[in-house]
């Protein structure tokens, strides 16, 4: 039998402590596409979707592309935005036909003006469209904020198990496979959520240095193997959302077994708790210049990350503390990206190469947070219009669009300035404007992980950096009013 498939992503990772929201205009920089137009996009790619075609070829389906529509990090979704986009979904579904099953990648943790749990909203309106019966399978980021409501209208969940996120494809074929398994009959899957009382947990879900995120995805491995239990995910949460749920979480697909399901999810939730105090913090700003600045350089370049100000989680993109302070200190043959300003991005490019302006950048997004604008003389080095394609690991074969971009030489930093957000996480993002990054001394990255997958292996060291920007990992500096409590580690728990 063929089964008929429907393809979906729509997918945000809200920050509730920014000023900014997330408009239709946000997606369209990033991606929304429909149809036919996902396929030619996201076949032969890393991303979820990729995985989930490469999965539908493998077992024959039949593929039905509804729409994928993705936004890079930023403010909670518009209510125009989150309706456009649910709206055209439900509207092609209806279109499509009968269908046997959906698969849809989410992130996991979106919030819309109208709802904390973006999530379940969207899925309450397509289980309207495609009823209670059809099952559903949906690849979550290892950074979700998961809510009860959501095992009410998924029957499977697989989340990432790397950070950086370089297995997206991998485990949406993880997902087909059990929603071909459910089409066929052979198992009946039901979903199970647990969590920890605590905000922060799982070291972030970093899994590049053996942290606790390995331990118990090590733990979530082995309870996967009774004989009941379909599949285990673990979700390390997202602090810089306020948010009823926001904080580690244990997804437990399970077969008529939910009171061993609750065991199992109960198990692991003791395993995260277990490490809760075990998670690295960003090193101050003087401790990295003064690292910087007193050491030898080498054939390959140090790796600062300026991990406050990631617009992968939200952060602005734009403060300058960090560049103020390489300028301050002299630091030479540097090159610091992406510093997201499009007025100043838009006065360079018209300028041309080789102009020298002074003029203001970044800081505009709020002058309070990171560092406010920047006055500065420079020399326009190189201007592009910001469309690349990422080598990988991490997105391999996906496009992106950086807006109209340059680089923007000042004293012996090169700086990459873009019009529209995006964490660095790709080389080919500072080739864009001709930046090399191997040939430099030192390359600053506005990222707290993901780089880690392109930028670890060229680097002679990697440190990271709090420069004060929206995304500091000290969440007692923050007002949480929905969060559940009490929570570690805001107030005294006894779990």
């Amino acid at each position: 039998m063929v089964f008929r498939v429907a393809l979906i992503e729509f997918a945000h990772e809200s920050n509730t402590f920014t000023v900014k929201t997330t408009g239709i205009q946000d997606f369209k920089n990033s991606r929304y596409v429909r149809g036919a137009e996902m396929l030619e996009q996201l076949r032969n790619t890393t991303s979820e979707i990729g995985g989930a075609i490469d999965a539908a070829a493998r077992m024959g389906w039949e593929v039905v592309p509804i729409l994928a529509a993705h936004a890079n990090p930023s403010g909670p979704v518009r209510e125009t935005a989150r309706r456009d986009i649910t709206d055209k979904a439900r509207r092609l579904l209806a279109e499509c036909g009968p269908l046997d099953g959906v698969f849809i990648a989410l992130h996991g943790s979106m919030v819309t003006e109208t709802d904390q749990d973006g999530e379940s909203q969207f899925l309450r309106e397509i289980r309207a469209s495609i009823g209670v019966d059809i099952p559903v399978a949906v690849t979550l980021d290892l950074h979700a904020n998961i809510f009860d409501e959501f095992a009410e209208h998924v029957q499977i969940a697989v989340s990432y198990r790397t950070y950086p996120h370089v297995d997206m494809a991998a485990r949406a074929g993880e997902a087909c496979d059990l929603l071909h398994r459910a089409m066929g009959g052979e198992i009946k899957p039901s979903l199970l959520v647990d969590r920890p009382p605590m905000l922060v947990g799982c070291d972030d879900g970093r899994t590049t240095h053996d942290g606790p995120m390995c331990r118990v995805l090590e733990a979530a491995a082995e309870a996967a193997q009774a004989p009941e239990i379909l599949h285990v995910s673990v979700n390390a949460g997202f602090t810089d959302a306020d948010v009823f749920a926001a904080g580690p979480s244990v997804l437990v697909c399970h077969e008529n077994a939910e009171a061993e399901a609750n065991l199992t999810a109960r198990r692991l939730c003791d395993v995260i708790w277990s490490f809760r105090d075990d998670w690295k913090l960003p090193m101050p700003l003087g401790e990295a210049i003064a690292r910087i600045k007193g050491r030898e350089l080498s054939s390959k370049p140090v790796v600062l990350a300026d991990f406050s100000d990631n617009p992968g989680g939200g952060g602005y993109g734009d403060c300058t503390a960090l560049l103020s302070a390489f300028l301050d200190a002299g630091i030479q043959n540097a090159a610091l990206g992406a510093l997201i300003d499009p007025q100043a991005a838009e006065i360079l490019a018209q300028a041309g190469v080789g102009s020298v302006l002074t003029l203001s950048i970044g800081g505009k997004s709020d002058p309070s947070v990171g560092g406010g604008p920047l006055k500065l003389t420079g020399e326009v080095r190189a201007v592009s219009d910001g469309t690349l394609t990422f080598e990988g690991p991490m997105l391999a074969g996906v496009a992106a669009d950086m807006g109209p971009s340059v680089c923007f030489r000042v004293a012996g930093v090169d700086v990459l300035i873009t019009s529209n957000a995006l964490q660095m996480h790709d080389l080919n993002q500072f080739r864009c404007v001709g930046i090399e990054p191997v040939e430099k001394s030192v390359l600053v990255v506005k990222s707290m992980q993901h780089f880690r997958a392109a930028f670890e292996p060229i680097a002679s060291e990697v440190l990271v950096v709090d420069a004060g920007g929206l995304c500091s990992p000290d969440v007692t500096r923050r007002h949480y009013e929905l969060l559940r409590r009490p929570v570690f580690p805001l107030d005294l728990v006894d779990a």
